[in-house]
């Protein structure tokens, strides 16, 4: 299991040379597609490319689901 923790990437971001720290605005996306484009073909029917929007303290998350229903991506902005 990994653990990420917002705070620390955005203090690490704000400190590392041309970054915009004047408003801490960043955009993260974690990606959970295989880099082979392999696909599980297990097919979730529930999530076929639904997205899913929701606060928290760090700004807005969109939860991608791909065309089989499986996680695509986590973006926080």
């Amino acid at each position: 299991m990994a653990t990420i923790h917002l705070k620390e990437v955005i203090e690490y971001l704000s400190k590392k040379e041309g970054a915009n720290s004047k408003n801490d605005e960043f955009f993260f996306e974690l990606l959970f597609s295989d880099p082979d484009g392999k696909k599980t073909g297990v097919i979730d029917e529930e999530y076929k490319n639904d997205v899913i929007t929701v606060d928290c303290p760090y700004g807005t998350v969109t939860i991608l689901f791909d065309e089989e229903g499986q996680l695509k991506s986590l973006e926080i902005c």
